[in-house]
């Protein structure tokens, strides 16, 4: 273990031999360091936490008390012994009881990227892949294989379906049944439902009057128009669009197998 004497221990805790602990890392009662396990400096590691098998995490995350991070996947068929892992960059917080497993096949990872915050009790399944600066609220559950962008916000107790997939700045309400993908920029929730445009957090993320209003235009084109998902596609093509609403089309070309959500009827 690297750095032993920069950084702090409580005598409780267990730290097995192999683990490296970065300059300034701070480990609290009760917590376990698994032998695999690298942890990035200024992390604070919490009472009753726990960080273990084959996991990197990156500078100055808080692991809070009584999360797990690295277990392994909720799978019937798999094999404690698989060799897979758990990669976590930099500035990440995991509040109280937050769970994050590892990958399920063997050389697989699960894939957190930087800044995102992780409220009480929620948990990230094998094989996920979260980007940056995501809101993950209380008691969020994410399948295997979900893939969250950048800047989305996801509502307390919402559900992921497996390999559903959510795109950058989306806000999904809280207590949503989500088992097709989030578009970019959309605020979603029910089951599966699109409400509409994520209009504050589009300015928030300080996109431009002339941007927002191109991303609006497509939005309209592809789901409030009468054409179905391939035919507005196609008509999109004919005329040039911002970055953004271009990342809105090129994300519902394409879908995973769940397909896109639904816009609610204003029935």
């Amino acid at each position: 273990m690297s750095a032993r004497a920069e950084v702090q221990i409580h005598p409780t805790a267990v730290i097995e031999d192999g683990a490296t602990l970065g300059p300034g890392v701070s480990v609290g009662p009760y917590a376990i360091i698994g032998a695999q396990v690298k942890v990035g400096a200024g992390c604070r590691i919490q009472a009753h936490a726990q960080v273990i098998n084959d996991v990197e995490l990156g500078e100055n995350c808080l692991v809070g008390r009584g999360a797990i991070l690295g277990d392994d996947p909720q799978s019937i068929s798999f094999d404690p012994a698989t060799p897979s892992s758990l990669r976590i960059g930099p500035n990440n917080q995991f509040r109280e009881h937050v769970t994050i497993h590892r990958g399920a096949k063997e050389g697989s990872s699960t894939m957190i990227g930087s800044g995102n915050y992780f409220m009480v009790g929620s948990h990230v399944g094998h094989d996920a892949v979260i980007g940056d600066r995501n809101i993950i609220a209380n008691a969020c559950l994410l399948g295997g294989h979900v893939t969250v962008g950048n800047r989305a916000f996801l509502g307390g107790g919402a559900g992921f379906h497996q390999f559903t997939r959510v795109g950058d700045l989306a806000m999904v309400q809280g207590n949503a049944i989500v088992n097709r993908d989030v578009p970019p920029y959309v605020l979603a929730g029910a089951q599966s439902q699109l409400f509409g445009l994520n209009s504050i957090g589009l300015r928030r993320a300080e996109i431009s009057a002339d941007r927002r209003d191109d991303i609006k235009r497509a939005f309209h084109l592809i789901f409030r128009g009468d054409l179905n998902l391939s035919q507005a596609l196609a008509l999109a093509e004919q005329r040039e669009w911002c970055q953004e609403a271009a990342q809105l089309l090129d994300f519902l070309r394409a879908p995973s197998h769940q397909g896109i959500c639904r816009v609610r009827s204003r029935n």
